[in-house]
């Protein structure tokens, strides 16, 4: 099955918290509960946002508050009743949407 859809990226950092626990895992678990089909947390080996500081595995083998990108797709509607939410939960970061078509792939389609 074919549709429209948004692709949300949200460009955040491994340290960044919201209450007790890390950032990423909270928007995680803020979309499971809002019933969103899927999110994807990738993390980066290398990065820098707007303050410019390098954030690198490459120091030591220390992996030091490196970049966080959680990728989301969903149709617009979802997507835009999420950014109070995120707004709420995300004091510093970027965010980014895109147009996609998503092709949803199921076992037994021909």
């Amino acid at each position: 099955m074919e549709s429209a859809a948004i692709l949300l990226r949200i460009f955040l950092d491994e340290n960044d918290r919201y209450g007790n626990k890390p950032l990423y895992m909270a928007v995680v678990d803020a979309l499971r509960l809002r019933g969103f089909t899927g999110a994807t947390v990738l993390k980066g080996i290398e990065g820098y946002g707007i303050h410019r500081s390098v954030h690198s595995a490459r120091v030591m083998g220390v992996e030091l508050n490196l970049p966080i990108v959680i990728e989301v797709i969903e149709v617009e509607s979802r997507i835009d009743e999420l950014m109070p939410t995120l707004r709420e939960m995300i004091p510093e970061g970027l965010l980014t949407l895109e147009n996609v078509r998503a092709l949803r792939l199921r076992k037994g389609d021909g």
